[in-house]
């Protein structure tokens, strides 16, 4: 594969004869192995968690919130062009193409955690052949290709990278929900360590997917591009959230700013929100710090951003706070239903969510706290059994949270709540997903992410909707 040319690749793909191992079969690694055995490659995945082999080898597909991706996977199963193994040097010795999607998630001490990334280069430059070609797409640092994970591939391989054998990174670009679309419509990036690399892999794609390729310099650049798309709506929903506290001290309506702000041509709309979730963005940061660290740069902004986004959970907690006070309630003792738990709307994932913090705070201030996802009926997340209906998480409730703005949410029944909460009750929404002054005409204290109470009311209530984010020292008391 390493060093074919596209018609050859092409020719090779339509005959069913281009074999690859897929190394993670996780959210993007899935779809990825389903894919190419759907564009006609022998495909075989190769997993550490051995459940997951037994049931995807069962035709049983995990990602079903991933539209298109459960029906695809079933077929090409059933054809049998791919099949799972826990044997991951061994897939990799008969493969043409070795894909890598692996987590690489941050610890504890917001520290990229390499290690599966490492384990995975290991298994591979085992069972690595001449003329294979190595992608990673999984996200990584800039410089971490050829600093890292080369040396490992030629060390356990015995084989020269740009010579024995092809090594690019092409990081994915797909966002949950939409992997399947995105994959096939988003240009890939990808960046060899060698020209013939950069070209093997650019065929692979071009051919399989039918996907435009951008081709750039080198493995780090590629990276480079993958974290700054990423950052750059990390430091602006950052910016955003700022506004939006600032605003509601201020009294103006950060919403009505944005729709304003919005008729300039030159403006990209960024909306506040509980936080940042998911694997990328809380993440990708992190990798970029610790590189430019190394080489004695201090990334200030992108630092400042993590730490403002971080920030808002606690910023809602006290939005909740003040809303029920409005109410005549106290925040220890008062029942609260939060209504999303996931990071994004219609995704089965947790990672990083924003309203794990948000559970937690409540649940260390004295609160009773009920959920509702819709992706985790009956489960039990954050610690609590999430609600089977919506209607048994918010039944004598003192406060609605809207966390996660999932489309059973966007058209909340109003007049149901005041039959069913125990009024007088409040609504917090993270989201704005409803319009204030319909929540207060129902009789219910309202509080939204950069919409001030004073706007919509002209009563004595208290409009202290929130501690302004101080980054050294930020309230934590709460009535």
């Amino acid at each position: 594969m390493y060093a074919e040319t596209r018609s050859e690749s092409r020719k090779r793909l339509l005959e069913g004869d281009i074999s690859i191992c897929v190394v993670g079969l996780g959210r993007i690694g899935l779809p990825t192995a389903t894919l190419f055995a759907e564009a006609g490659a022998r495909v075989l995945g190769a997993d550490i968690n051995q459940d997951l082999v037994a049931s995807l080898n069962s035709q049983k597909c995990q990602l079903t919130d991933e539209d298109g991706l459960p029906e695809m996977f079933s077929k090409v199963v059933a054809e049998g062009k791919l099949w799972a193994t826990t044997h991951v040097s061994e897939a990799v010795s008969s493969a043409d193409v070795i894909i890598i999607c692996v987590p690489t998630p941050v610890d504890s001490a917001k520290v990229p955690d390499y290690s599966y990334v490492e384990a995975a280069s290991h298994d591979i430059g085992k069972g690595l052949k001449p003329k294979s070609l190595v992608v990673v797409e999984s996200t990584v640092g800039p410089g971490i290709v050829e600093d890292f994970i080369m040396p490992i591939l030629e060390a356990d391989s015995g084989l020269k990278a740009g010579l024995e054998f092809g090594l690019v990174s092409c990081p994915e670009r797909a966002d949950p929900g939409k992997i399947i679309q995105h994959m096939k419509e988003i240009p890939k990036i990808i960046g060899g360590i060698d020209p013939q690399s950069t070209e093997a892999a650019a065929s692979l794609y071009e051919n399989a997917l039918g996907v435009k390729v951008v081709r750039v310099s080198d493995p780090k650049t590629a990276n480079a591009i993958k974290l700054t798309e990423n950052l750059f709506r990390d430091v602006n929903i950052a910016l955003a959230n700022e506004f939006a506290v600032l605003y509601e001290r201020l009294g103006v309506d950060m919403i009505e700013v944005i729709k304003g702000c919005s008729t300039k041509y030159n403006f990209m709309p960024h909306y506040p929100g509980p936080g940042v979730g998911g694997p990328c963005l809380p993440s990708n940061p992190y990798y970029l710090i610790v590189e430019s660290l190394k080489v004695g740069n201090i990334p200030h902004l992108i630092r400042l951003a993590r730490e403002i986004n971080d920030a808002m959970p606690d910023h809602v907690v006290d939005l909740i706070s003040g809303a029920l006070n409005d109410a005549g309630k106290t925040l220890k003792g008062s029942t609260i239903s939060l209504l999303g738990l996931s990071y994004k709307p219609e995704v089965k994932d947790i990672q990083q969510s924003p309203m794990e913090k948000v559970l937690v705070e409540l649940l260390r201030l004295g609160a009773t706290v009920r959920s509702y996802d819709p992706m985790y009926k009956g489960e039990v997340v954050f610690g609590v059994k999430v609600e089977d209906t919506l209607q048994a998480a918010v039944e004598g409730s003192d406060c609605v949270v809207i966390g996660t703005l999932h489309k059973e949410f966007e058209n909340l029944n109003l007049d149901a709540f005041v039959k069913t909460l125990n009024m007088p009750a409040a609504i917090v929404d993270t989201r704005n997903a409803l319009d204030p002054g319909d929540v207060i005409n129902h009789g219910f204290a309202y509080r939204g992410v950069g919409r001030p109470v004073g706007k919509w009311i002209s009563s004595e209530a208290d409009t202290k909707v929130g501690l302004v984010i101080d980054l050294d020292k930020r309230s934590k008391s709460r009535s």
